[in-house]
């Protein structure tokens, strides 16, 4: 074993450089272990015939057997080998630029003696690249002690994993898939069918449709038809979790299950996915892996990349775990409660992290608030205090009010907004609140000026936007209209009858007032771009259905972005290109209805080409009925500027 204690203080010798060196190396033997030194002489600037002295950067150690890095700045050990410390990569294929004396060669030389049979392939190199060549060899021999011992340790958690129970199959059929049952009747006659739960046939009306929903006659469950002819059978999958005791704490499999139901019943496909061991201190997660060389499945415990969005969830089969967790830390958490009031997957891997910390959630789940459990669990919540009354920052009363209509965490921040504000509020206003995702933070804004939450709640149910944006939209118009001077405390103000539109409105207002400051910049440009409006009269042109009409000032193009949202009017980069003659932009609309900008057309002047031609968000709808209209207006262009030349000779 090599001394690490002891070679560290070991003392650093003085070595001088001349400036032509990258590195160098002096080398020393302690006890059995290979000491080299490396000194970095690349900012030694001497003149010629001088020396300096150079600073040591590392010290690399090797007994045959083990190799380390110590560094002197930081202090510490570390296994990266030479080639990562020079230059940053594990491996490099030049040769290492370290210059060894002659009596570091000699000691070199004498300790690879005995490893000429390992390294026979490049015994002819010098000394520093067999002892980074010993290292390679060192550092691969390290790597598959590494891989032994891993694969054995994966083998040996494999081998704990036992049969799933003899009623699998039946808690799957009667738990977890039973909303997933299906009738298969024949497409022709529609007057029988097979119920694949039951396996019963039965005769039908006649009226069901495929992908329908119905009952069966035989058993009573609600079931889906199913046309033979359309789906000669059905793939369901879900994932199960299945606990199972050992000596030292309990296995998690997380079971991959297949429910295959055709005109003949149903069958059950289930293999593990992925296996989490926990010993009672710590977990190891493996993953069931496909080899696409032998055809076969092995097990890892690195994840694999198309597992990177895999969640540890599932349904759980509740018939063993309060056996297998007895003897564990988890022996009450009450997940068998959970899981038949939830019967949908449960977040079981965050849960159980969690609890330890989080004793609350025993406590949630017995007094039934499941889906506070639930969102405390996915957003990994950790909130102090002791007793219900502590942690949830309600009263009593209030805790019976969340339980009652099983609130989540929103619910219960509005009654925490109840009781700290002291005003009263419905539980179904709480419900609402709480089903589109409105939290009392997000619409303080709203509330300052409101104090009224149920104003506030029948106001926006009267609104068309989604519950979910409109917190924004009326907080932004309640900004404008402040801004705008007007008395926000009024009803009529604070209340608009159609909040988008009035919103909209004191955006547009609030647009329109910076178009004008940036027209005070723009007097120029007008001025030059009506100068070369005649020339630009050539681009006019209309059929049945639509009609193309030249910008005549800066104003329009701004309008024009603006309303179809690109970046037309976003600055003066087009005006100027108008202003010089090099190109101009062109409206083109319906004539249905001339006023309502439809698409914007830019085009060279010099050229008489189309540059670019885009509607709404840059886009082109109607696109191929549009290109027909444009080479129609361009063949119409070519012929007005033949025309014009034939016409300039007779002039003169």
């Amino acid at each position: 074993m090599i001394a690490k204690k002891e070679i560290a203080q070991l003392p650093v010798l003085t070595v001088k450089a001349q400036g032509r060196d990258q590195y160098i190396g002096r080398i020393q033997m302690y006890r059995e272990t290979l000491v080299l030194d490396v000194y970095d002489a690349r900012r030694v600037i001497c003149p010629e015939g001088e020396e300096k002295t150079a600073e040591i950067q590392f010290r690399w150690v090797c007994d045959k057997k083990n190799y380390y890095v110590y560094r002197f700045l930081t202090g510490t050990w570390t296994d990266c080998g030479l080639n990562y410390v020079i230059h940053g990569l594990a491996w490099y294929s030049s040769s290492l630029p370290i210059k060894l004396d002659e009596a570091s060669k000699t000691i070199a030389e004498t300790f690879l003696e005995d490893c000429k049979d390992r390294m026979m392939h490049c015994y002819s190199m010098k000394q520093i690249d067999r002892l980074n060549a010993l290292e390679e060899y060192i550092r691969n021999k390290r790597r598959d002690r590494y891989e032994q011992n891993r694969s054995a340790r994966i083998s040996a958690r494999q081998k704990l994993r036992k049969a799933l129970p003899k009623d699998w199959e039946r808690w799957l059929k009667t738990n977890v898939y039973e909303d997933k049952r299906y009738l298969f009747y024949n497409a022709r006659s529609r007057r029988s069918g097979t119920c694949a739960y039951c396996g019963n046939a039965v005769a039908l009306d006649g009226k069901q449709r495929h992908n329908g929903m119905g009952k069966c006659p035989a058993c009573g469950s609600r079931i889906q038809y199913k046309a033979v002819g359309k789906t000669p059978e059905i793939k369901d999958s879900k994932q199960c979790i299945y606990l199972q005791k050992t000596s030292e704490g309990f296995l998690t499999r997380y079971v991959y299950t297949e429910k295959i139901s055709g005109p003949r019943g149903e069958y059950y496909k289930s293999h593990d996915a992925v296996q989490a061991t926990y010993n009672g201190k710590k977990t190891w997660y493996d993953y069931c892996m496909f080899s696409m060389i032998s055809g076969k499945e092995y097990w890892d415990d690195r994840r694999p990349a198309d597992m990177a969005a895999w969640k540890a969830e599932g349904y759980l089969y509740t018939r063993n775990v309060r056996q297998v967790l007895k003897d564990t830390v988890f022996r009450y958490a009450p997940l068998p409660q959970w899981m038949k009031h939830e019967k949908r997957p449960i977040p079981f891997c965050d849960f159980m992290c969690m609890y330890e910390e989080a004793p609350c959630l025993e406590f949630f789940i017995k007094a039934g608030l499941y889906r506070l459990t639930r969102e405390y669990v996915e957003r990994r919540e950790l909130w102090p205090g002791r007793g219900p009354v502590e942690i949830l920052g309600i009263n009593r009363q209030r805790i019976r009010r969340l339980i009652q209509m099983d609130g989540g965490i929103a619910a219960l921040k509005w009654l925490r907004y109840e009781e700290e504000k002291s005003v009263s509020l419905q539980d179904d206003v709480v419900l609402w609140l709480q089903e589109n995702r409105l939290y009392p933070d997000r619409c303080e804004s709203i509330l300052v000026r409101m104090k009224s939450v149920l104003r506030m709640v029948n106001y926006m149910k009267k609104q068309k936007i989604e519950p979910a944006d409109i917190v924004t939209t009326w907080t932004d118009y309640l900004r404008m209209a402040e801004s705008e001077g007007m008395d926000i405390t009024d009803d009529i103000v604070l209340f608009p009858k159609d909040l988008k539109m009035r919103h909209d409105q004191l955006v547009e207002l609030a647009e329109r007032r910076n178009d004008e400051k940036r027209m005070e910049g723009y007097a120029d440009l007008d001025c030059r771009i009506r100068e070369r409006l005649p020339e630009a009269s050539k681009y006019y042109w209309e059929n049945e259905r639509y009609m193309i009409v030249p910008a005549a000032k800066c104003r329009e193009l701004m309008e024009e972005g603006r309303t179809l949202h690109h970046c037309v009017g976003r600055d003066d980069h087009y005006m100027k290109k108008m202003a010089e003659g090099r190109s101009w932009i062109l409206f083109l609309r319906k004539k249905e209805a001339p006023d309502r900008p439809y698409y914007t057309i830019e085009v060279d002047m010099q050229r008489d080409e189309i540059i670019q031609w885009y509607s709404a968000f840059d886009r082109r709808p109607d696109a191929v009925e549009i290109k027909k209209v444009l080479n129609t207006f361009r063949r119409n262009i070519e012929r007005k500027s033949a025309a014009i030349r034939i016409q300039v000779p007779a002039a003169v």
